[in-house]
């Protein structure tokens, strides 16, 4: 079931049922990569029963978002029988803008999910209980509005941050610039983004004090052949104290190949992108390779898999960086989430990242001082890299979890 426009649909599901009467319908809400306003869904609909866990249910309910070339959400909500209702299936979509405020976003994604739920109260007596309206519109057909910006989309941002204590303080600056155009057959994005870092410590009565800027851009045009193939390109380049690199610039030609239909990422994908080009570096410091500038060609290859089901979430990412000219200079990188429901009430998170380092072709040959290095002013020689988290779940008790109460909540 596709939504196409929420001014034109107004769903309301009847707040008049008598909150002594026992609940029908047993929903579960899986939210792993969409905000969904839990709360606000339990609070709205309260003739479902609305339950901890998925083997009690009658409906599971997945909700997804990615984001869409306004810099809101495309809304995917997935609905899937169980026990008598096995058999049924449903899906609702819709889109929210960049500038859509917290409340228009719960309000579409409640009457999606009411939309979607309409379908699994056919059968029972709640479905006496529930009322539908259309909001009357005018009779003669609207022609639709031109488009002056012509699908492009642009927008600006910054934030600057201060923290501190007697003896320390940092000091953080953000700028960006983003735009881009977004078709069924083409993508065109453009990123820019300037940072700035300033970190001090005393320490013996000795103030130490590191600063750090960064700038850059990114774009990238991308055209798709089917539903499998693409082909594209990235233009880079950044400046960076941190990694000893005055400015760096590349391009790259690109092709990726997806073995799912593209449509089905929400739910599944598997991608591979590989692009082969040139990058130019200048660099702030003599190298430890004693290099003030250069220009390397390299190659990378990107494998991307991920699942989104109501057994949880997984993805994976491998990634392969070489420079052509010394094959022995690459960077191999494994990237994991898994949230996985292992039993009734038990879940399982894992994260993990690693990265096998040997192209760091950039490190200053000088050392440096150590308040430098301490304070984040310079990057230090490694052939590794990792970072890891788990975490283990268990509830127990009722099974219900309708009620939201939101007294003293928020206080520390």
């Amino acid at each position: 079931m596709f939504i196409k426009s929420f001014n034109s649909l107004i769903f309301i599901l009847c707040s008049t049922f008598a909150f002594s009467q026992v609940n029908d319908l047993n929903v579960y809400l899986n939210c792993q990569n969409a905000r969904c306003y839990t709360d606000y869904l339990k609070a709205e609909l309260p003739m479902f029963n609305f339950v901890r866990d998925q083997a009690t249910a009658d409906v599971l309910v997945l909700i997804t978002d990615n984001g869409n070339a306004s810099g809101g959400a495309n809304y995917t909500i997935y609905f899937e029988g169980q026990n008598s209702f096995r058999t049924q299936l449903d899906t609702t979509r819709f889109s929210t803008r960049a500038d859509a405020t917290e409340d228009i976003r719960r309000k579409k994604v409640l009457n999606a999910v009411s939309l979607g739920l309409l379908g699994y109260l056919k059968s029972i007596e709640s479905a006496d209980l529930v009322k539908v309206t259309f909001n009357k519109t005018e009779q003669k057909k609207t022609e639709l509005k031109k488009d002056k910006w012509n699908s492009w989309i642009f927008g600006v941002g910054g934030n600057g941050r201060f923290s501190g204590e007697s003896n320390r303080s940092n000091v953080s600056f953000d700028g960006n610039i983003r735009g881009g155009r977004t078709t069924h057959k083409s993508k065109f994005s453009f990123y820019s983004y300037y940072n700035n870092r300033t970190n001090s410590v005393v320490v013996d009565s000795v103030t130490n004090t590191v600063k750090v800027n960064d700038y850059g851009f990114n774009s990238l045009f991308v055209a798709a052949f089917n539903n499998h193939w693409s082909l594209g390109g990235f233009v880079k380049g950044y400046h960076s104290v941190y990694q000893n690199i005055k400015f760096s610039k590349s391009i790259a030609p690109a092709l990726e190949y997806s073995v799912f239909p593209v449509q089905e990422f929400n739910r599944k994908q598997l991608r591979w992108i590989y692009q082969a080009g040139i990058r130019d570096f200048d660099y702030i410091e003599l190298t430890v390779f004693d290099k003030v500038e250069e220009t390397l060609p390299y190659q990378q290859i990107t494998g991307i898999l991920g699942f989104t089901q109501n057994w949880g979430n997984f993805s994976a990412e491998l990634s392969g960086y070489q420079y052509l000219n010394n094959l022995e200079r690459y960077r191999l990188s494994l990237e994991i989430d898994l949230s996985l429901r292992v039993a009734q009430g038990l879940s399982l998170r894992f994260y993990g990242n690693g990265s096998q380092i040997n192209n760091q072709i950039s490190l200053p040959k000088s050392s440096g001082d150590a308040a430098n290095v301490l304070l984040g002013g310079r990057q230090l020689a490694t052939t590794f890299s990792y970072l890891t988290s788990f975490g283990l779940n268990y509830t127990f008790g009722s099974i219900n979890n309708s009620i939201v109460n939101p007294r003293f909540s928020g206080v520390n």
